[in-house]
């Protein structure tokens, strides 16, 4: 195994302490939790006694087969009805192993050994089937016992299988006889097919070992595998042989464990990133509806662009034109200030925040609130669509108003820094343009010639002697105004042309801010986050499954 039995166990225990939204690992966290507490506590029992359980139905000889290997008559049997009601306990003495109200019996047969008989298998006493269950949940080594007519009873396989991989299992065959035949091949192959890895096999005759120990005689022809079993429990099964058991069975335990986490939970893990994907999806309509609302919200308001540009203009006028475009601007602009002051004058927040955002070089600090019904009947109408992907992927229902909140906060946060970067940046540099000096020379170029020309004629007109006609120069103003006008307008086209392409630009900025890909997408903070974890648990399953399954 690549890393130490402790460091896997504590990922487990991570994953075990999972109690999100997602149902396929919540609902395997307490079984988790249950193994992880097994797979500590047989950590640290290494180095104890290895801790024998006899198991199987009744009459087929558990109690003989104790007795028998104690030499001594400890546990009452029977031929014809289940005897033992509570597990005997046969240990060493001075052995310490806590077993409740079970019936100790000290001796030392075997000094590294703890075996329990245990009560029939197949009882219908529930009391007792628990009993059982208690016993090999803190057994180690499992000597299933059968006989010639009782070895496949499915009572005893229902208790056995949820323990396959994690104990060490061998079978005893209890009452052979010289004229019966052996049924070891049938048993074997049947517990091949349940795909139950067995140690070893022992044909044997307890009740013969069991009179020929009492009355003190050696060992006959009649005891058939008794020597190599007798030989299995005293010498095969050193304290080095015990704790090559407890740690094989610890980690089939954990094996097993990882194994139900992997197709229980790290199976899943197509499912989330489909689900990732819908997501993804989900957000990127959101943000088009979202963009979609906020331009007809704000940007549809084409002189908010024009209204910026102007401001932007007035404060870089240069030359005789721009300075009279500014004051052109402020008089035209008149009415709508009056307007405003004007008590119950329709007043739009957003519209203000927009033009104080192009239109200042100041950061505006104020929150940018662009709740509207509009908004969040789309936010719903795609997390309803959401939330039916989610419960089949096994997500519980997750709130959706603090998800709603949170959307629309990110987006009145991701507009203003539009509006005050990119697009204010826009504002500013067509200003820049406009207010050149080369543009400010080419427009006065005009009313300066005639300017000139005007004043040219007035002296050679003086100089000459001659009078000025009487309309001169009403005609010479008439045709200075013209000359301006024609300018101003040229002017303003030009601003408006320009407000026209910042607008257009920041509509620009805007999609792809509020459609940015990755951590950085906006909406459905609950349902991304709720994902992320189930993602990085079910990643975390199927990374430590590769570690320990090698390869299953």
């Amino acid at each position: 195994m690549p890393e130490s039995l402790a460091t896997i166990v504590g990922k487990l225990r991570r994953l075990a302490d999972y109690a999100g939204p997602w149902r396929p690992l919540r609902d395997e966290a307490p079984r988790l939790q249950a193994r992880v507490a097994e797979l500590r506590e047989r950590e640290t029992r290494l180095d104890e006694l290895l801790v024998v359980a006899l198991v199987g139905g009744s009459g087929v000889g558990k109690s003989t087969l104790l007795n028998a290997i104690a030499g001594d008559q400890l546990a009452q049997t029977s031929e014809f009805r289940p005897c033992t009601a509570t597990p005997t306990v046969y240990h060493p003495p001075g052995a310490r192993f806590e077993a409740g109200d079970w019936r100790m019996v000290s001796g030392s047969a075997l000094e590294h050994l703890v075996i329990i008989d245990t009560p029939d298998s197949d009882t219908v006493i529930k009391e007792h089937r628990e009993t059982v269950q208690q016993v090999l949940a803190a057994c180690d080594l499992i000597l299933i016992c059968g006989s010639p007519e009782k070895y496949l009873d499915e009572a005893t396989w229902s208790l056995l299988r949820p323990l396959q991989g994690e104990r060490t299992m061998a079978c005893v065959e209890t009452k052979a006889r010289a004229e019966t035949q052996s049924v070891r091949e049938h048993w074997l192959s049947h517990l091949a097919d349940q795909e139950f890895a067995i140690e070893g096999y022992f044909r044997l005759n307890a009740r013969a070992t069991l009179d020929r120990r009492l009355q003190g005689a050696r060992a006959g022809d009649g005891e058939f595998d008794w020597p190599a079993f007798e030989a299995f429990l005293r010498e095969e099964l050193t304290r080095e042989r015990a704790r090559r058991i407890k740690r094989s069975n610890t980690i089939g335990l954990l094996t097993k464990t990882v194994r139900d986490l992997r197709d229980r939970v790290g199976a899943r893990a197509p499912e989330l990133a489909a689900l990732d994907e819908s997501l993804r999806q989900t957000r990127q309509a959101l943000a088009r509806d979202t963009a979609g609302i906020v331009r007809q919200r704000l940007f549809a308001e084409r002189h908010l662009w024009a209204y910026a540009l102007s401001r932007e203009i007035d404060l870089r006028a240069l030359g005789i034109v721009l300075t009279l475009y500014r004051l052109f601007d402020a008089v035209r602009s008149l009415p709508v200030r009056l307007a405003g002051w004007l008590p119950g004058a329709r007043k739009t927040r957003t519209g203000r925040q927009a033009a104080a955002l192009l239109s200042s070089a100041n950061l505006f600090q104020e929150d940018f609130v662009l709740a509207s019904d509009a908004i969040q009947q789309q936010y719903e109408t795609h997390r309803s669509g959401l939330a039916v992907a989610f419960a089949r992927a096994g997500f519980d229902e997750l709130e959706g108003d603090s998800g709603y909140s949170a959307y629309v906060s990110a987006v009145g946060k991701r507009v203003a820094d539009v509006l005050r970067g990119p697009a204010r940046e826009r504002v500013v540099a067509h200003a820049h343009r406009l207010t050149s000096w080369p543009v400010a020379l080419l427009l006065d170029v005009g009313p300066i010639a005639f300017l000139a020309y005007t004043c040219y004629h007035i002296v050679v007109t003086y100089f000459d002697a001659q009078l000025l006609p009487a309309g001169f120069l009403a005609h010479s103003m008439s045709v200075l105004a013209i000359i301006v006008t024609v300018e101003l307008l040229l002017l303003s086209l030009l601003m408006r042309l320009s407000a026209w392409a910042a607008r257009n630009a920041a509509a620009r900025d805007l999609r792809q801010a509020l459609s940015a890909p990755g951590k950085d997408a906006l909406g459905f903070e609950p349902e991304a986050a709720a994902l992320f974890d189930a993602r990085t648990q079910a990643d975390a399953v199927r990374s430590l499954a590769a570690e320990v399954l090698d390869g299953d």
